[in-house]
């Protein structure tokens, strides 16, 4: 099969992730800080002392990964679970002093890898890839919110030329 540049895509934003997710990670191992906690330190640093329901609803990520990432946070000590003084039945998630002060330090780290990211790229580069991309990911939400399945079926006619089926299924 003859893959083209857009088949491609997937593998190369994949790629671009795994990289990025390694430079992180060397920057930020030696503090114990992982890629994974970062979501949940911007969450805490704008608002701290919120609850775990509050907390998921501003991320998009699943609870069980969520619960583990915050199980694993409190372990190395950059956060605690604290009853709520206002209702005893919830727990809210506290920085420590230490997942705190991690703030500059993890700024840092990330303008650190986006300078070596950015080599080369004129500023409109930036903001050109930025804008695509994001527009991308908006194309992506609609397309899973969009409820019509869209079936594509190669077939030979009597010319032995290839025609497209489409099968339409609303869920």
């Amino acid at each position: 099969m003859d893959y083209k540049a857009e088949y491609l895509f997937f593998s190369t934003m994949s790629r671009f992730h795994r990289l990025y997710a390694k430079g992180l990670s060397k920057r930020l191992d030696p503090h114990g800080v992982r890629p994974g906690y970062l979501e949940v330190f911007f969450r805490l640093w704008e608002r701290d002392g919120i609850t775990q329901k509050a907390l998921h609803a501003s991320m998009d990520v699943e609870q069980a990964t969520l619960s583990n990432t915050l199980k694993r946070m409190e372990r190395d000590g950059f956060l605690l679970r604290k009853r709520n003084p206002k209702d005893r039945r919830q727990s809210i998630i506290v920085l420590t002093d230490t997942g705190s002060n991690l703030r500059k330090l993890v700024l840092a780290a990330i303008d650190d890898l986006q300078a070596v990211v950015n080599t080369r790229l004129s500023i409109n580069d930036r903001r050109y890839f930025r804008r695509i991309l994001q527009q991308m990911i908006d194309q992506l939400v609609l397309d899973l919110d969009d409820a019509t399945l869209v079936l594509l079926d190669e077939v030979d006619d009597s010319n032995g030329d290839t025609l497209m089926l489409v099968d339409e299924i609303k869920e």
